[in-house]
């Protein structure tokens, strides 16, 4: 039998024929090779892409830095209506839209040692609820588990024995025994013992009772407030006892005598509803909170309202970036679909920015204003001077010294009553 180099050899046809088919062989097959190496460099390619925009979706967003929104709620619930109610799902939305933007939740904890000095995470915030209603723990406690948001409720604990006394139900015994499975996530502090009430309009925490046409001496005042304070710390640590040492003031109203009482009770730290940022110099016994359960604060609402209780970070030319600011004060910066142009948007205000970045018409009114200092851009970003800014959106925008920031100046007094939890009328 012939080898196949004999039989190539005697019948050269065969050869050629062979020959061919060989180098058509390789050909393919380096063609094939090729084909394979571009799939593969491609779908590095396209790995690639896709995980810097995977890791791009998650990057840091940072909204703000050393300083934590404290956020202040009351009742949920489905049907009740008040100015301090919402329901379950407007709570679910409110805490899923904070973290889709960036925030990250503390714990009452946390909160504490960064008052000491410690560090907390950017965009750090801290859910607080007021009254211990029994709400709380059916309605509100499974959204939190549920997104992984710990949260503070400052406790009546006169209620605890008493649960069914008001027209909201409060948690009893029993219930907040249950959470304290849950302790460090779930944290139970003081509303006081039984001085949350008025008389004659006057709260019991700041008002001197009068018994038998006497008032109250300056020490008796003090011994009630100081024995009450005690009163509820004790039963607060009977189901935590870690906690017992922080206190929101009833209606938020409080004074400087009440603030020794309660201290010498064995308070540290004291929460107030003055809606501002805590920072570092805050003052432990006058805490500020920022009102989130009212139902007419939406998700978008609420970034909005810390938005503007946050600085603008200060450039180094007196100027700031202007999306970036918008966003930190409250307001945006978006693009009109029809002009082109863009709009800065603040507080339900519109205002269009020429091609030229010189000046910029008010939508609402109709007013050109003439920048004295035109917008730059420089890279990506549009720049704006800070006090052309001031001049367009018609607020004051101060350096906060806390933060050594920029932000807008913040109301004096709380955005919520201190009558938030009177019923609306029937037909609301």
């Amino acid at each position: 039998m012939m080898s196949m180099e004999e039989s190539l050899y005697k019948y050269p046809l065969y050869y050629t024929v062979y020959r061919r088919n060989a180098l058509s062989s390789s050909k393919e097959i380096r063609h094939t090779m090729v084909k394979f190496l571009l799939k593969i460099t491609l779908l590095c390619f396209m790995g690639a892409t896709v995980a810097i925009s995977f890791l791009n979706a998650f990057k840091h967003k940072e909204l703000y830095r050393d300083q934590v929104a404290v956020l202040m709620y009351h009742h949920i619930h489905d049907k009740d209506r008040s100015s301090g109610t919402i329901t379950p799902k407007l709570f679910r939305d409110q805490l899923t839209y904070l973290r889709s933007q960036g925030y990250r939740f503390i714990t009452l904890t946390e909160f504490k040692h960064f008052l000491q000095g410690s560090p907390v995470p950017d965009n750090a915030v801290l859910i607080t609820f007021d009254d211990g209603y029994e709400s709380f723990y059916n309605l509100a406690y499974p959204i939190l588990k549920e997104l992984g948001a710990p949260a503070v409720n400052f406790v009546i604990t006169g209620k605890l024995n008493d649960s069914r006394s008001g027209y909201i139900p409060f948690m009893n015994g029993q219930q907040i025994g249950a959470l304290s499975v849950d302790e460090g996530f779930i944290e139970i502090e003081c509303h006081t013992d039984s001085l949350h009430d008025k008389i004659g309009g006057e709260a019991l925490l700041t008002h001197r009772l009068t018994k038998k046409g006497q008032e109250e001496t300056d020490s008796e005042f003090h011994a009630r407030l100081v024995d009450d304070t005690k009163t509820c710390k004790r039963r607060v640590r009977n189901y935590f006892p870690e906690n017992g040492d922080s206190i929101a003031y009833p209606f938020g109203i409080y004074s400087e005598a009440a603030i020794r009482a309660v201290s010498e009770g064995g308070i540290k730290y004291g929460f107030t509803i003055l809606p501002k940022m805590a920072t570092r110099n805050t003052d432990p016994m006058r805490i500020p909170r920022i009102n989130a359960g009212s139902p007419s604060i939406r998700p978008e609402t609420l970034h909005n309202m810390i938005m503007r209780r946050v600085s603008a970070v200060k450039h180094p030319h007196a100027t700031v970036p202007l999306r970036e600011t918008m966003e930190q004060i409250g307001g945006d910066l978006v693009k009109d679909e029809q002009s082109g142009n863009l709009i800065i948007r603040y507080i339900g205000n519109r205002y269009m920015i020429t091609e030229d970045r010189s000046s910029v018409t008010d939508l609402g009114t109709g007013g050109s204003l003439k920048l004295a200092r035109p917008m730059k851009l420089m890279g990506s970003r549009i720049y704006v001077d800070l006090n052309e800014l001031q001049r367009i959106l018609k607020v004051s925008i101060y350096f906060d010294a806390d933060t050594r920031t920029y932000t807008t100046r913040a109301p004096l007094e709380s955005d919520v009553d201190v009558e938030i939890m009177k019923p609306y009328p029937k037909g609301y």
